[in-house]
């Protein structure tokens, strides 16, 4: 086959995994999730840092609580060189959840950095990582208004400030050294690193 027609398709398999992941989370489609991951991959989020077939495990865990979110996708961008490829895409994750006895709905914005592998013939996630750019946390009924200590607020990264505090409050510490927008020397290691992996691939 043409090399450039390879590619091509390469890329939208990627795309396809990529973007499936995160809509097999949305809709509970737990098997196809972890389908898209290899099993020695490592994510790397706000809230979760271990394996991809574990992140699988504890975000089945998190909805089957009632901790239901939304993720709004933009498209994905492919960096291709053999076997190894680097995808980014805007991310927004909607999370409706209650806080001070308010009905709240956060709306975090970042981007995904993900290492895919093709490995026996299949393109499938071998790292996934994140860049937190901002939040926003709102009532769901403008009527209402929700307390909020602002004093702990203040204490939290302003890329994720928001999420940290819903974090907290279920008792998850919220970690301090993930890559944001608000911190540009937490970004640049990661991506680096992500671009030596690829250049490995060669």
């Amino acid at each position: 086959m043409d090399k450039e027609l390879q590619q091509l398709l390469d890329k939208s398999e990627i795309n396809e995994v990529v973007q499936k992941e995160r809509a097999f989370r949305d809709q509970a489609r737990w098997d196809e999730m972890q389908a898209a991951f290899h099993d020695d991959s490592v994510v790397d989020l706000s809230w979760f840092k271990g394996s991809g077939p574990e992140f699988v495990a504890s975000s089945r865990r998190l909805y089957e609580a009632g901790r239901h979110s939304a993720h709004q996708m933009g498209p994905t961008l492919v960096s291709l060189i053999g076997s190894r490829a680097l995808a980014s895409t805007s991310c927004a994750v909607c999370l409706r959840t209650r806080l001070s006895g308010v009905e709240v709905e956060l709306t975090a914005h970042s981007r995904l950095y993900e290492r895919l592998e093709k490995r026996d013939g299949e393109w499938r996630i071998a790292r996934m990582g994140i860049v937190y750019l901002r939040d926003l946390l709102i009532p769901v009924n403008p009527a209402e208004r929700v307390e909020i200590d602002n004093a702990r607020l203040s204490a939290f990264r302003s890329s994720y400030r928001f999420l940290s505090y819903l974090l907290a409050e279920t008792g998850v510490a919220p970690r301090d050294d993930l890559p944001g927008e608000d911190r540009p020397e937490t970004v640049k290691p990661m991506l680096d690193a992500d671009l030596r992996w690829l250049e490995a691939g060669e």
